[in-house]
Parts: structure tokens; sequence; C-alpha cells
């Protein structure tokens, strides 16, 4: 057995028989060394990571020159469990006591132990095994061994509270309606007299709408947020394409308009929102990929354990992974709070698709959430199938 403790110092659990093997095999270890393997209690050992580091090359040696399977059993198992990697750890730790006679046999136990702690539920994890984590992850959305099911049966009365799908809805309508305007500029934005028309039709903050009347003579697509990130995830949906000087819904689309195909639509919109569209596109916070590529983890998380309003303190250790979590603690600044990513890539964005609700707490001059629920429409739209 070994552990490892914040100072370095590593505690090393010796087998009587690893004790007896490294004494009278290993020459090449100095006398003092042989002195503290000699005379360990129980054979335990306290070992600097460098004193680690020469024990393990003393072994080598001794590996490479055996000519007994046994002996080199027992110093190979020996080398990998003082290895500062800890998957190589984990592995000697559980081939310990076996002799292999073998490379079919090694790679026959190797694969054994992969499938069973692949298969294993890890608390860190949310109680998930490697295996559900990476269904999660890599599978697409699409893909039939992708756990998550989103319903596409919803009624339009059901999604009233989805902001995003709302304004998605108003913007490919009115659309259809100005199909034989030109609406695209140059660059490809909606030109401003689209943009003019629809402004009022949208939902936007009343603050929001008094800041862009007041700072903006004229109104361009990229001054109103919410219109630009519809057009954006609709455009990456597929559910508009630029023609000349048009942006046309096409054909096939159009009864995806209609409120019998309410709940195909907003399925579409979300789908296409969190696994194409760059979340982090409009935040100016920094790229972390890490949290949009695993969010389908996340979205499960807040399913699991947000049926009551949690605290947004220590919520990003519930609903990201250890290693975005990691990731995300690395890459921002000491000015930028780890809450501020995760309202900006995880809550918000659930939030305007109508499935969570947050509290808020309010500064002078900004705002921070407080604390976080999914709502009834959550439930209703993500199911799980393992």
């Amino acid at each position: 057995m070994i552990q490892i403790y914040p100072d370095k110092i590593r505690v090393i659990e010796l087998t009587p028989k690893e004790q007896k093997t490294i004494l009278k095999h290993c020459h090449s270890i100095d006398r003092d060394m042989y002195n503290r393997i000699r005379n360990a209690r129980n054979g335990v050992l306290h070992l600097l990571e460098q004193e680690c580091h020469y024990i393990r090359e003393c072994i080598y040696a001794e590996v490479n020159r055996a000519t007994k399977p046994k002996v080199k059993n027992i110093l190979g198992n020996l080398h990998n469990r003082l290895s500062l990697n800890p998957v190589a750890r984990v592995f000697a730790e559980e081939f310990s006591g076996y002799n292999f006679e073998s490379i079919e046999d090694v790679n026959e136990k190797l694969q054994e132990v992969t499938n069973a702690r692949n298969a294993t539920p890890y608390p860190e994890m949310g109680r998930l095994s490697p295996n559900q984590v990476t269904a999660l992850v890599y599978f697409s959305w699409d893909d039939s061994r992708f756990p998550l099911r989103f319903n596409k049966e919803l009624k339009l009365s059901e999604l009233k509270d989805s902001v995003f799908f709302t304004n998605a809805a108003i913007f490919l309508k009115t659309l259809v309606e100005q199909s034989n305007e030109n609406t695209v500029t140059a660059r490809g934005n909606l030109n401003r007299k689209f943009v003019k028309l629809i402004f009022d039709k949208l939902i936007i903050p009343e603050d929001h709408k008094k800041f862009v009347l007041k700072y903006n003579k004229v109104i361009n697509e990229t001054d109103v947020s919410a219109l630009h990130t519809a057009r954006v995830v609709c455009q990456s949906a597929g559910l508009i394409h630029k023609r000349k000087n048009k942006f046309l819904v096409p054909r096939k689309y159009h009864s995806l308009l209609s409120d019998e195909k309410a709940g195909e639509l907003y399925a579409l919109l979300f789908n296409s929102y969190f696994t194409k569209f760059n979340i982090g596109y409009v935040d100016r916070l920094p790229e972390l990929k890490g949290v949009q590529h695993t969010i389908a983890y996340s979205i499960y998380r807040l399913g699991e354990i947000a049926d009551r309003y949690r605290s947004a303190e220590g919520l990003a250790e519930e609903i990201l992974l250890p290693a975005v979590l990691k990731e995300v603690r690395e890459g921002i600044s000491k000015y930028v709070r780890v809450e501020w990513i995760l309202r900006s890539r995880v809550l918000e964005p659930l939030k305007n698709f109508g499935l969570v609700e947050c509290k808020y707490k309010h500064f002078k001059g900004y705002s921070e959430i407080d604390a976080v629920r999914k709502t009834g429409l959550f439930d209703r739209f993500v199911g799980c199938e393992w």
C-alpha cells in the first residue's frame, strides 16, 4: 500500500516477500537505504519523492538482470507502485500477488482490472462510473447510446418561460413574413430595417432596451444580444440559410413554426445552442472549452441535486467534473471567480431555456446568482436512460 501526503512524503508498505526480495537482489542500493528497508517495522517506509526515484532506479536495474520470473514479477510490481504516475500505481496495487507466466496473462488481467474500474461509480464524478461519464461527454446527443433523452412532445404552453425559445420563434416567423424583403447586410448580419422591425417584438430586459435606445442612433444586429444570439444559433441549427441579400427559413422547417411542433423546435434549438454554438462567444471570459464540452454532465448533475434551491457557492464542485473544475481554476485570473464562469456558461443559458430558476444577490452596479433550482420544465424535458 502507498499513501501520499501533501508534504511530498510517501508512505510505502512492503510485504515480507517484497522486503526480502529487494534486500537479496537489489545490490546497487546504498548501505543507508538498505538498512532502512531491512529495519522497517512491518515493512513501512517513509520516503521523499527523490528517494522513491532512487529505489525505482535500483529496482529497474535488477529487473532487467533477473532471470527468475518470480523475482521479475515481485520487483516489477514494486517498481510500478513506486511510480509518481497514479495510473501505474493503481494497476500495480491490483497486480500485487500475481505471478504471470506470459504477456497474454498480463493483458488479460489488465483488461479485467480496466473493465472493473470503468464500471465503478466514483463520488467525485457524481457517483457515476467512467463508462457513464464517457457516454455523457463523448457521444453525440443524437446517438442512441447518449444517456440523456430530450422530450420533443412538449406543448407550446409549457415553453412560455423560455425566453430564448420565444425570441428564436419570433425571429424565424418574422423572417418567413419578410421572405420577399432583403434582410442581410454585406457582412452577413441582419440589416437595420429588419432589426428595427423586430426589436419591440423580442423579450428583452427593460434596462437593456433603454441602454440600446439611449446609446445607439441606429440599431444594428450586434447591439441586441438576444437577437444576435438567436440568429447565430438558428443558423448553426440549419434553420436559416443566407441566399444573396436574404436570410431564409428552408421550407422543410416551416412546419416547425406551428404551435403543434413547438417541442421539436425547442429540442432542436437546445441541441444546437449547447453543442454547436460557442456559449463563451459573448461573455469575454477565458475560453475554457471543457465547461461546454462536458455540459451534458452538468445538466445531468443539476437534475440530480437541484430539486430545491441550492446555494451557488460550492455548486461548481457538484456539477463540473474534477478535471474541468481544475481547468477553470487554472485558466482564470485572480480577478475572475469560478461562479462567474458557471453563471455565464451553464446557469443563465439553462435559465434562458426555462430549465432553471435563479435567486440573485444585488450589489451596487452588479448582481450575482445566490441560489439555483431546476424548474418543472426541466423534469418534463430532460430524462436519462443508462
